[in-house]
């Protein structure tokens, strides 16, 4: 996510401003998750919510434009356009964000983040869909049902790696 603040002199003054912006319209909706120790957490929309709605996109290009100056939040703004625009036509959970603590990676607190909407979606038959900025967590995400749909290279960015999960049928017992 630094990436959006290339040229800011304290990058990590924005970026704790856009997530402040996520984390409210996630709790607004209903759906921001913290795990109990508070080593992580996840932040998601329900079906048929706008995450980012014309105020919250307002606000972000503020920050933006206050911090690497207008020109650059524009064309911020637009190649995360281009690389949100793979969500699916049918109503989906949207995992905008996830993250662990460092020093608690390894211990399936990603798995459980995960689970506490994906359970929701089979059961109610909706599909996932998420944003993968960081290559590393596409294996976590492809062993929870995710799919890439395709990749995006943001200019002078990472890789965006859209990815759908479709609802799961349940394990039988066989009994």
């Amino acid at each position: 996510m630094t990436w959006m603040f290339q040229g800011a002199s304290d990058p990590a003054r924005p970026l704790a401003a856009f997530m402040r912006i996520i984390c409210e319209r996630s709790i607004s909706v209903g759906h921001a998750y913290e795990l109990a120790t508070g080593a992580g957490a996840a932040l998601w929309a329900p079906p048929d919510c706008a995450l980012f709605d014309d105020a919250a996109g307002m606000e972000l290009f503020g920050v933006l434009s206050d911090e690497v100056g207008p020109k650059r939040a524009e064309s911020v703004l637009v190649a995360l356009r281009e690389a949100t625009d793979f969500h699916p036509e049918e109503p989906h959970f949207y995992l905008s964000t996830i993250g662990v603590d460092p020093d608690s990676r390894g211990h399936g607190y990603g798995a459980a983040l995960l689970s506490r909407i994906l359970d929701v979606c089979d059961a109610e038959r909706v599909c996932a869909y998420l944003e993968s900025s960081n290559p590393r967590n596409i294996s976590l995400y492809e062993r929870h049902g995710f799919r890439a749909v395709v990749e995006v290279r943001l200019p002078d960015g990472p890789v965006m790696t859209p990815m759908i999960r479709q609802p799961q049928q349940p394990l039988t017992s066989g009994r």
